[in-house]
C-alpha cells in the first residue's frame, strides 16, 4: 500500500471537504501546508493543492527526498490547468493522480526558483498570453483586445539584452521581453514552437519577441487574437532558442515575472534539471511531448536586429513602420544610382524596344508588343526617380529624371518617324486599347508601381520585375502617341501619351508610399516628394476619371442593345456584336441586324428611331445587315 498525502494550503480549505466525500480519496492523510513543510514523514506520493509558491515548495521537497507528486488545482488556477493539461472537475483530477503512472519530467528554474508553466523577462505580448484567452471571444470583443494591444504598445520599450547559452553561444540584441518555458504550457509562445517543445527532453524553450515597427506587432497580436496563426511558425519579430541553460543580462533592469508573480529583475540564469520530478498527469500531457535526448542547441535568431544602429535605433522609439538598416539602405541606393543613368546600353535597348513595339502595334500582334515590353529598360530610372523624390537626393531625382526624358523622346521620335515613313494609316487594336486611358489604369499603375518597388528591395524576387513591366506597358503607350504625331492624329497622340503620364505618376506615387512604408525615409523628409505626387496624381486622374465615366455609360448603352429585338412594320430585328464609338462627338452605334429580309430605307429610319427612343438621346447607325434563311 502506498502512503499517499494530501497537502492543502489556505485557498484549498473549499475543496477539501468535496475531496474527503470522494471515495478515492478515503486512504489519504490530510495535511496542512505549513505542518507539511516541518514535518519528516515519509511519503510514497503527495497530492498537493494550494497556491502557485505552496506547490512549487511541495516540488522542491519531492525532488529532494525522491517521492511522486500529483497537482489538485483549484477552480481559478485556470493557467494550471492548462498548463498541466488537467481538468476543472475534482473527480477526474484525483483519478488521473492515483491511476495514472508517474512519470519523469524535467523542471525549469529561474535564479533557482522553480518555474511551474512560464517564466517572462520584460514584456512579451502576446507571447505569455493563454491561447484559450481569445478562443471564446466574439469578433467584437477580440477587436476590442487588439485596440487595447495598440494602446499597450506606446508602453512597450526595446532593451539592449545578452543571452548566453549552455555551449557559451552569445546572442545581443534589442527586445521588449523574453518568455521562457519547458513543456507546452497552452500559450502563444509554446503555440509557435509546437514541433519543438518537449517536457523531458533536457531543454528550455526561450522565445525573445523584438518588432521592427508598430505594424509588426499589430500584425502579431491580430494572428494572436483572431487565431489566424494556425501554423506553427516564427514570424519576423520574434528568436527562438532552445539550451540546457541560458543566462539573460540587460542594459537596463527588467523584470522577471514567474507563474503570474514578479520575482526581481535582471540579470536572470535559467537551467534545466533533467527529469527531476516524479509527476502523475494525464496521458494528453504526455502525449506528444516526448522525443529522444540531444546535446544539439537550437539557435534561430537571424531576424532579430544585431546592427548598432538598428539596435540604437529601436531603443529610442518604435517607428509605425519598419525602419531600413542602414547596410540595407546603401545596397538598394547604390543600385538605383547605377540604374537611374541612360547609359549606352539604356539607349540601345530602348531604340529596339521602340522599332519592336511600333512593329507589333501595326502588325497587330500582342506577342510582339510583349516582347518589346521585356526589353525595354524604362522602370528602372522611374523606381529611381522614386527613391529621389523620396529622399529628396536632387542628384538621384534629376539623374533619373533625365533618363525617364531621353527614354519618352527616344520612343516618341523612333516611332513618329516609322509611322511617317510608312505608307499606310490604319488603327489596329493594339493601337485602339491605347487612347482610352481610365482611372482602372491609374490602378493597375499604382499596383505595378507598388510591386516593382517590393521587388526592388528583395533579391529573391528580382526576376519578378520583368513581369511588372510587362503588366504597366510603359513603351506602347508612348509609340502610339508617336504614332499619333506621325499620322498628324493630335487627338490620338493626347490620349496615349496621358495613358503614359497616368503609368508614370502611378508607378512614382506608389514606389514612393512602398519605400516609406519599408522605412527608407523619415516622415519628416518624406512628406515633400509624397505630397507632390499625390498632388500631380490627383491631377492626372481627373481627366481619368471623366473617360472612366464615359466608359461606364457605354458599357450601359451596349448593355441595353445587345440582343434587343425592335419590330418594324410586322418584322422582327435583332441587333448583335454591339458597339459604340464617338465621331466629333457624335455617339455612332455599329451592330449587326439579324433579320429575314432586307430593309428599305423607310424601315431602317423606323429601327434608328426605335433605338433612339430606347437609349433617350440622338445617335448615328452604322449597321450590318446578317440574313437568315
Amino acid at each position: 500500500m502506498q502512503k499517499i498525502a494530501f497537502v492543502y494550503g489556505k485557498i484549498s480549505q473549499p475543496i477539501l471537504k468535496e475531496v474527503k466525500q470522494n471515495s478515492l480519496a478515503s486512504s489519504f492523510e490530510y495535511i496542512d501546508y505549513e505542518t507539511f513543510m516541518h514535518t519528516k514523514m515519509a511519503y510514497d506520493k503527495v497530492l498537493v493543492s494550494g497556491d502557485i509558491d505552496e506547490i512549487k515548495a511541495v516540488f522542491f521537497r519531492a525532488i529532494s527526498n525522491n517521492f511522486e507528486v500529483a497537482i489538485i488545482p483549484d477552480a481559478s488556477q485556470v493557467s494550471l490547468q492548462d498548463s498541466f493539461a488537467l481538468s476543472k472537475n475534482l473527480s477526474k483530477n484525483l483519478q488521473v493522480a492515483l491511476e495514472s503512472e508517474a512519470r519523469a519530467m524535467d523542471v525549469l528554474y529561474a535564479n533557482g526558483q522553480i518555474v511551474l508553466h512560464t517564466a517572462l523577462v520584460g514584456d512579451a505580448p502576446p507571447l505569455s498570453y493563454r491561447i484559450a484567452k481569445y478562443s471564446n471571444k466574439s469578433f467584437k470583443e477580440r477587436s476590442i483586445l487588439l485596440y487595447q494591444a495598440y494602446l499597450k504598445i506606446k508602453l512597450m520599450k526595446h532593451t539592449k539584452v545578452k543571452l548566453q547559452t549552455s555551449k557559451a553561444q552569445a546572442i545581443e540584441t534589442v527586445a521588449t521581453g523574453v518568455v521562457v518555458i519547458e513543456h507546452d504550457n497552452k500559450t502563444c509562445a509554446s503555440k509557435l514552437i509546437n514541433e519543438s517543445v518537449s517536457t523531458n527532453d533536457g531543454k528550455l524553450d526561450a522565445l525573445i519577441i523584438s518588432p521592427n515597427s508598430i505594424v509588426e506587432y499589430l500584425q502579431l497580436m491580430v494572428k494572436t487574437i483572431f487565431n489566424r496563426n494556425r501554423k506553427p511558425t516564427l514570424p519576423n519579430s520574434i528568436g527562438y532558442i532552445k539550451s540546457e541553460r541560458l543566462t539573460l543580462e540587460s542594459k537596463v533592469p527588467l523584470p522577471l515575472t514567474i507563474d503570474g508573480k514578479e520575482e526581481g529583475t535582471t540579470p536572470v540564469e535559467f537551467m534545466i534539471k533533467p527529469n527531476a520530478l516524479k509527476i502523475s498527469l494525464p496521458d494528453s500531457f504526455w502525449k506528444e511531448t516526448l522525443q529522444e535526448i540531444s546535446d544539439k542547441e537550437t539557435i534561430k535568431t537571424d531576424k532579430l536586429p544585431h546592427t548598432n544602429e538598428k539596435m540604437n535605433y529601436l531603443q529610442k522609439q518604435l517607428p509605425f513602420f519598419t525602419h531600413a538598416g542602414e547596410e540595407q539602405y546603401r545596397t538598394l541606393l547604390a543600385t538605383l544610382r547605377d540604374e537611374g543613368r541612360a547609359g549606352s546600353s539604356f539607349v540601345m535597348l530602348m531604340l529596339l524596344s521602340t522599332i519592336l513595339v511600333t512593329m507589333g502595334l501595326y502588325l497587330n500582334s500582342a506577342s510582339v508588343v510583349i516582347g518589346a515590353m521585356l526589353l525595354a529598360p524604362l522602370m528602372h530610372p522611374i523606381i529611381a526617380f522614386s527613391m529621389g523624390l523620396l529622399q529628396q537626393d536632387e542628384t538621384l531625382a534629376l539623374r533619373s529624371l533625365k533618363s525617364i526624358g531621353i527614354g519618352v523622346m527616344i520612343t516618341l521620335l523612333t516611332s513618329a518617324l516609322i509611322a511617317w515613313v510608312l505608307p499606310f494609316e490604319h488603327m489596329t487594336q493594339e493601337m485602339a486599347g491605347r487612347i482610352k486611358p481610365s482611372i482602372l489604369d491609374m490602378i493597375v499603375a499604382i499596383v505595378s508601381g507598388v510591386a516593382a518597388a517590393y521587388v526592388k528591395n528583395n533579391t529573391k524576387i528580382a526576376g519578378t520585375l520583368a513581369g511588372v513591366a510587362i503588366a504597366v506597358a510603359l513603351v506602347p503607350p508612348i509609340a502610339t502617341a508617336g504614332i499619333g504625331l506621325g499620322w498628324g492624329d493630335l487627338v490620338m497622340h493626347y490620349q496615349a501619351f496621358l495613358l503614359f503620364l497616368t503609368n508614370l505618376v502611378g508607378i512614382v506615387f506608389a514606389a514612393s508610399v512602398v519605400f516609406f512604408v519599408q522605412g527608407f525615409s523619415p516622415m519628416k523628409r518624406a512628406k515633400k516628394g509624397l505630397f507632390y505626387t499625390l498632388v500631380i496624381s490627383a491631377l492626372i486622374t481627373i481627366p481619368l476619371f471623366d473617360s472612366f465615366v464615359t466608359m461606364v455609360k457605354d458599357a450601359k448603352i451596349i448593355s441595353r442593345l445587345e440582343h434587343s429585338t425592335f419590330k418594324i412594320e410586322g418584322r422582327e430585328i435583332t441587333l448583335q456584336n454591339v458597339s459604340l464609338t464617338r465621331d466629333y462627338k457624335v455617339e455612332v452605334i455599329r451592330c449587326e441586324l439579324l433579320l429575314h429580309k432586307t430593309l428599305n430605307n423607310r424601315q431602317i429610319s423606323k429601327l434608328k428611331a426605335k433605338i433612339e427612343e430606347k437609349l433617350a438621346k440622338k445617335v448615328e447607325l452604322e449597321a450590318l445587315m446578317r440574313m437568315r434563311f
